[in-house]
This record gives C-alpha cells, sequence and structure tokens, in this order.
C-alpha cells in the first residue's frame, strides 16, 4: 500500500478506485464500504485507493466545537494495512480544498488520481457546501467519466447504523467492549511514555505513564483490562491501565498509567499502545492509602483473569 501525504498535482495513474472520506476509527461501516470498493475495483481492472484527511473536515469550519479523534492520521495506516488497498492518501483539510466546487474537486481526481470510479455511501457528499451529494456525483460522473457506485444502506448494529460519531460516544463514556464491537478490532490509546510522580513503585505496584496526543479521544476516568504494546513490539503484555485524577492521592492531574501485570519492567519503553478490552470499574476515592492498594491488587486479580 502506497502511502501519500498530499494529492499529486500531476497524473499518477490512470486506474483508480477511489473513496472518499474522513474514515474516523475505519470502523466496521468503514470496512463494508472498502470491501465493496475492493470487489468493484477488481471487476473493472481498477487499483483500490482511499482518500482520507488528517482531521476532521467539520473541524476546518468549526474549530472550537471539534470533536476528539478516534484515529490519527498515522494510526490510520495501520487500520487501513489489512484491507489490501493500493493507495492511501492522507491529506490535510485545507482552504484550497474547501473553497473548490464538486466539479472542480471531482476534475482533479480525474486528471491528477487517474480516477474511473467512485464507491460511496448513501449520505456522502463533497465540493463548497456540500453541494456534490449522490446525484451530483452520478451526473458530474457522466461529464467527466467516471463512474459512480453507491452503497444502498449504512451497516447497522442493533438496529443503529455504525457511525463514528456513535463509536466516539461509546469510548467517552468507558463503554470500550461495545466500541471495539462497531470498530471490529479494540479501541487503542497512544503515546509517549512519560515520567510519574512513582507513587505506584511506593506502594508495590510499579505504573508506566503516558502522554496521549491531544486530537485523541480519551475514555472516560475508570480502570481498565488492556493489552499493552511496547514500542515496535507485535507481542502484547497484560496490563491494568487507570485514567483519571487519583483522588485519593491528589485529585488535581489526570494520569493516564498502567501497571504491567507479572513482569518486571527494567527499562521503559519510549512508546507505548494500549488495546482497551473491558472496563473494570469507575473512578474512586478510597478512605486511605491502604484502601487504595487493596484495591488496586483487587483491580489487577481481575484484569489478570479477563486477560487470560
Amino acid at each position: 500500500m502506497h502511502v501519500y501525504y498530499e494529492l499529486p498535482r500531476t497524473p499518477l495513474t490512470q486506474n483508480l478506485a477511489l473513496s472518499i472520506g474522513t474514515f474516523d476509527g475505519v470502523h466496521r461501516g468503514h470496512q463494508t464500504l472498502i470491501r465493496r470498493l475492493n470487489r468493484e475495483a477488481q471487476a473493472r481492472g481498477l487499483r483500490p485507493a482511499v482518500l482520507t484527511f488528517q482531521d476532521m473536515p467539520y473541524c476546518y469550519f468549526k474549530p472550537d466545537d471539534c470533536p476528539h479523534l478516534l484515529t490519527l492520521p498515522q494510526e490510520k495506516i495501520g487500520a487501513f494495512a489489512p484491507l489490501n488497498l493500493d493507495h492511501l492518501f492522507i491529506v490535510p483539510f485545507d482552504e484550497s480544498i474547501a473553497r473548490q466546487s464538486a466539479r472542480e474537486f471531482c476534475s482533479a481526481l480525474v486528471q491528477n488520481l487517474g480516477v474511473k470510479l467512485l464507491v460511496i455511501g448513501p449520505d456522502f457528499a463533497l465540493g463548497r457546501g456540500r453541494e456534490g451529494d449522490v446525484n451530483a456525483l452520478c451526473d458530474l460522473g457522466n461529464k467527466l467519466d467516471f463512474e459512480v457506485v453507491v452503497l444502498e444502506e449504512k451497516l447497522l448494529d442493533e438496529e443503529r447504523s455504525i457511525s463514528s460519531t456513535r463509536v466516539r460516544e461509546d469510548v467517552e463514556s468507558g463503554q470500550v467492549e461495545t466500541a471495539a464491537r462497531l470498530l471490529g478490532h479494540p479501541f487503542s490509546l497512544a503515546g509517549e511514555v512519560v515520567s510519574g510522580q512513582q507513587l505506584g513503585r511506593k506502594i508495590g505496584v510499579p505504573t508506566i505513564n503516558i502522554k496521549p496526543n491531544q486530537r485523541k479521544v480519551l475514555p472516560q476516568n475508570g480502570v481498565y483490562a488492556v493489552r499493552a504494546f511496547f514500542d515496535e513490539e507485535t507481542i502484547f503484555h497484560r496490563a491494568a491501565l487507570n485514567i483519571g485524577v487519583r483522588p485519593t492521592v491528589d485529585g488535581l492531574t489526570q494520569t493516564i498509567e498502567f501497571h504491567v501485570i507479572g513482569e518486571a519492567i527494567e527499562t521503559p519503553p519510549a512508546q507505548a499502545r494500549l488495546e482497551l478490552i473491558t472496563r473494570l470499574r469507575a473512578e474512586q476515592k478510597f478512605p486511605n492509602l491502604d484502601a487504595l492498594v487493596a484495591q488496586i491488587k483487587s483491580d489487577i486479580a481481575q484484569a489478570t483473569a479477563i486477560l487470560s
């Protein structure tokens, strides 16, 4: 899969089948769209490709009302990797794109990307003011010589459409098991490993602290059973994760820290990625440190059982 971070200004190929969207989360609905893209591309001898954005187009127009992301730009590469694409464009949504009419944008796709087929969802639209809806794109396809295939309907789960908004709400409310069902894989949280206050080490439960990208959506405060991946490792470590302000200790600053179960980590990694499997409990304040330690040990035992 070839990855590009800007749209080419000169012809790249002459035989592309393309889907376009934010694809935040690359959830099961998105995966259904990409599978259809692959089938339609194969039937026509075209190369399947996706054009997505580094951040939501919505954030360009309403930066003060911008939701956090399920999937950061670099995470999208890993999410799309199993989906058999030939080309992936992850580009900034900026003024040059925002001001283009649907015709101008589609003309550039045809001329510079060699788009012969556009595979889209039923409520898709592009171009200035979202003027390029399904009907308009079909009309443009006839004029600019590209075909349009539209999914008949969105993928449903429990009689509700699967959407990035729905997944984001599940993550933010701590319902990571439901989010995983909609995503088709566990929600993951990654970040740079940073120094903490070493309190966990003092009470016999050493932890590793991470600092995620500020654009990443965070789960509701609480304790989670997680699978931890260090740096470039593909084998996971069982861990118990705490997200919160540690009300028993200080209650001031949010921390994201996890304890690796049954292993002594002598040298912390530079980066860690956590797959959230289930939420064990809400954040709570304990009467004293001994009560906190007892609960932490109970959390670790519960996480061990779940992750085993």
